[in-house]
């Protein structure tokens, strides 16, 4: 395990605010962060049963900021390649954690987790994440997109990715697209997807069983910009982003 290079914070914050806004329960949330200065390209991030929040940064450092309460436990730390996001909260525990990692911006970036909602925001960099439970949010991307879930819905705003791909198994996606992308592939078992894409036209590549893709945007079989959408059970609409 590598050791963070700046020493290991740990605060207990107990004020009447905070105890407030975490909840009727009154426990404190435990803060800690570790500061690494080694940033692999790809930072593999392997999370547990916990909330995880990466946003891109300034700097060229890796910064972990871990609340916790109840008996949480969990390993956490950089060994590696791999940043570990544990947890030893079970589903329906008393306990609960929340990560928030600050990294460089043009990080490429691999992030796997068990349960528990993932979010990035701003990065330009190659984004790879597979959820097996949990919601799924991208915010502000640029770089290359390859999202998928098992059980769990994808939000994703502001993206200005020239390729993208998303996939669930049970869940909904909701994507909305700032530049015109040169790839789109969006796949769903049993869900809805909505993208809202900038103007056409599109090449559009239909795969339906027993679901319906309703299209409402500009086609041409010989445009440079592709989308492909598959559906099992469910709607897939491609719509003009207004």
């Amino acid at each position: 395990m590598i050791r963070p290079v700046v020493r290991t914070l740990t605060t207990v914050v107990a004020t009447l605010s905070l105890a407030l806004v975490v909840g009727c329960a009154g426990d404190p949330q435990e803060v800690e962060e570790q500061v690494f200065d080694t940033v692999p390209e790809p930072l593999i991030v392997e999370g547990g049963n916990a909330e995880i929040a990466l946003v891109a940064a300034e700097g060229d450092q890796v910064r972990v900021s871990r609340e916790s309460s109840g008996q949480a436990g969990g390993e956490w730390g950089m060994e590696g390649d791999t940043l570990t996001l544990g947890s030893d909260c079970a589903v329906f525990s008393d306990c609960d954690v929340r990560y928030e990692v600050a990294i460089p911006a043009a990080t490429p970036l691999s992030l796997s987790t068990d349960n528990g909602p993932v979010s990035l925001t701003g990065f330009a960099s190659s984004v790879e994440v597979t959820s097996a439970n949990g919601t799924v949010r991208v915010f502000d991307a640029s770089g290359p997109l390859d999202l998928s879930s098992d059980n769990g819905d994808m939000e994703l705003d502001g993206v200005g990715s020239e390729t993208a791909r998303l996939a669930t198994d049970n869940g909904t996606i909701d994507a909305a697209f700032t530049e015109r992308p040169s790839e789109v592939e969006v796949s769903t078992n049993n869900g809805s997807a909505t993208l809202l894409l900038p103007d056409g036209p599109y090449a559009v590549f239909e795969t339906v069983d027993n679901g319906e893709i309703d299209t409402g945007i500009d086609t041409s079989e010989g445009s440079d910009s592709t989308v492909t959408a598959r559906t099992d059970n469910g709607t897939i609409r491609l719509l003009p982003q207004e």
